[in-house]
């Protein structure tokens, strides 16, 4: 299915997720809004748009999501240009503040909990709230919000992130239930630990084993976008797939794997 003429806003869209997300989008002919706080990175990335896929038509405008007049303005800017909006991708998001590692509760500053709330919940909230203002003029449209698995099941020392992320999934559900009249779908994505640069960003933090490529949540979210206009998806939780792992040895001598059983352990 072609995206031509379809107009798609893509926040974070310099790196990790959203950068995958505008590239396979491009390749399917929509126009791009790319939103992001690194002028440098989405510079580079419309440098490989621009060579990659010459007659994709793509602005970039930089903006932090939890501002809501550079929120309201960058909407501006795309009405002046495009006139529409037929997709949100609203991949921004922190894990914590640069610099700063995993830590408990109650070592946690109210400044840390601000810029994370701040830019993972309050920027799905102004973003979401400020494309609407165009998608229910045209009595149709697209969001795509991407939380996480955290934002399903709380993870120790990271308390504000899973908050921030289970208020995107219910702020996420309660807007699909009040704009499914007006003919825009909501859906929200729970990737599991996907190899973005938000691992390098935030201190001594080192990614899981297993990753998940940014390549296939935006290959997902290209799904989506491709879906008839008469369905959506639910509880969209997406994560790396290993088939073959290392047993574990156990500690207890008193247990053993038979070698022929389910349970024996492979080469890998």
């Amino acid at each position: 299915m072609s995206l031509d003429h379809h107009v798609a806003v893509v926040t974070g869209g310099a790196s990790g997720i959203g950068k995958a997300t505008c590239l396979v989008l491009a390749e399917k002919g929509a126009k791009l809004v790319i939103v992001d706080l690194e002028p440098l990175r989405l510079e580079a990335l419309l440098g490989v748009l621009r060579a990659k896929f010459p007659l994709c038509e793509a602005m970039s405008f930089v903006a932090d999501v939890q501002n809501p007049e550079a929120v309201e303005a960058m909407v501006h800017a795309v009405d002046e240009r495009f006139g529409r909006i037929d997709l949100l991708v609203h991949s921004a998001g922190i894990l914590r503040l640069k610099g700063s590692g995993p830590k408990l509760l109650h070592q946690t500053s109210v400044e840390e909990f601000d810029a994370v709330v701040g830019v993972n919940l309050k920027g799905t909230f102004l973003t979401n709230r400020a494309v609407l203002r165009l998608m229910m003029r045209q009595r149709r449209g697209h969001i795509v919000n991407i939380s996480s698995t955290s934002g399903i099941k709380g993870r120790a020392f990271d308390s504000v992130y899973c908050a921030s992320k289970f208020g995107m999934i219910g702020l996420s559900e309660a807007l699909a239930e009040e704009v499914r009249a007006a003919g825009i779908k909501v859906h929200v994505i729970l990737p599991d630990a996907v190899d973005t640069p938000i691992w390098q960003q935030n201190g001594p933090v080192q990614p899981p084993e297993d990753t998940l490529p940014p390549e296939r949540v935006a290959d997902l979210i290209l799904y989506l976008a491709e879906l008839p206009e008469d369905t959506i998806l639910d509880h969209l939780v997406i994560r790396a797939f290993r088939s073959r792992r290392k047993r574990k040895k156990t500690t207890d001598p008193g247990i053993e794997a038979a070698p022929n059983s389910a349970c024996s352990s492979e080469k890998q």
